[in-house]
């Protein structure tokens, strides 16, 4: 009669089970944590672009409206500065999701 061995191979599986198990919850683990700091900073970076876009614009609008007051040429200059203060804003925006990125 041969003997039958249950024990080694029913260890080396238990074992592999537990230790896929255990990776499973460490990886589940470090996603909950990284996605809580990554919607957080990414609520953070929306609101830092919108405002580095919005700023620019904002300013060059009222800037080249008051130009068009002084120097009574219709809605010329603010056109203009608005999309000058466009073009900054989003540049600056750029260059913040880029260092972050």
């Amino acid at each position: 009669m041969a003997a039958r061995h249950p024990e080694p191979e029913l260890s080396e599986q238990k074992e592999a089970f537990l230790s896929a198990l255990r990776r499973r919850r460490e990886r589940h683990e470090r996603d909950v944590r990284e996605r809580d700091q990554s919607f957080w900073s990414t609520v953070g970076m929306m609101g830092t672009v919108g405002w580095s876009v919005m700023l620019p614009t904002a300013f060059g609008v009222f800037f080249g409206r008051w130009l068009d007051g002084v120097m009574g040429s219709g809605s010329v200059f603010m056109v203009f500065f608005m999309l000058a203060g466009l073009a900054l804003g989003c540049y600056i925006a750029w260059r913040q999701v880029a260092e972050k990125i």
